[in-house]
């Protein structure tokens, strides 16, 4: 068989890894992190088992068993750390930053592979499969320490966890973003998940909410008045039913403004 075919068919097989990756990514069972473990696991055996019997592996009897294996390992490559990388490193990070993070993740990652192109160059092909290996088995350990799992996780959720970290208020959010499900090994070892409170993180987002409904209340007021420029104003629209429980347990500046334009308007109609 010529070469091309054999890298025909080992291009075919990634492609197949990657559509796998896209179907799986967001299952809840599996998901981003047990993906770029198992991925990161099975391309340490996959090379590994031949680095220490490569004269066997490598002859006429047995060559199509290593090729199966290289296979595998393409195919495992792709449903693993080449897919969950890019996606992973475009959630973790807070929108401020996340465009610089990620470019420097994928400089880090471009980085490994210009020292491995550079080493190449200096050690057997058998050498190789004694050092390559031990990057998976590294990676897998990094994953599992570090990575926190998004899968599942609302990116606004996330982002609404950063705003209370980068306020200095970490301590005083309680969402699902540090439910003990979404963060890794490391958080949990420091105690990240104990503020997780989901009957307080309702309570918080009803007054988050009800912060958001009162800006836009105010905004509009100051539309109507003239003292306020259209670009300025909220585009957001509320129904009717939030913004009559709004109204209901509003605070008192709010009721008070809406009481006195109510009566300003009594006086009009008995003028």
């Amino acid at each position: 068989m010529p070469g091309w075919l054999y890298n025909l068919i080992n291009v075919g097989v990634q492609l197949i890894g990657y559509y796998m990756a896209s179907f799986l990514i967001d299952n809840k069972l599996y998901g981003r992190k047990w993906m770029q473990i198992i991925g990161f696991l099975l391309d340490f055996i996959l090379f590994i088992v031949p680095a220490f019997n490569f004269t066997y592996y490598t002859s006429s009897e047995h060559i199509k068993a290593f090729q199966a294996m290289y296979f595998l390992s393409s195919f495992f490559n792709q449903f693993g750390p080449n897919s969950v990388t890019f996606i992973v490193a475009a959630e973790v990070f807070p929108t401020p930053i996340r465009a610089t993070a990620h470019g420097f993740a994928a400089a880090c990652g471009k980085a490994g592979a210009l020292t491995a192109a550079v080493m190449y160059n200096y050690i057997t092909t058998t050498q190789k499969f004694h050092v390559v290996p031990w990057f998976g088995l590294g990676g897998a350990f990094v994953t599992w320490l570090f990575l926190p799992d998004t899968t599942g996780l609302d990116l606004k959720e996330q982002e609404r966890r950063w705003h209370y970290i980068r306020t200095g208020r970490e301590h005083e959010y309680h969402g699902i973003a540090i439910h003990p499900k979404h963060l890794s090994v490391w958080e949990r070892f420091r105690g990240v998940g104990k503020n997780y409170n989901a009957e307080l993180d309702y309570k918080q987002k009803i007054e988050e909410m009800r912060g958001e409904w009162e800006a836009s209340m105010r905004a509009k007021a100051a539309e109507q008045e003239g003292s306020m420029d259209e670009h300025d104003a909220f585009d957001t629209e509320w129904s009717s039913d939030v913004s009559t429980y709004f109204q209901k347990t509003g605070s008192s500046i709010i009721n008070a403004k809406e009481k006195g334009s109510d009566s300003e308007d009594n006086e009009k109609v008995a003028l």
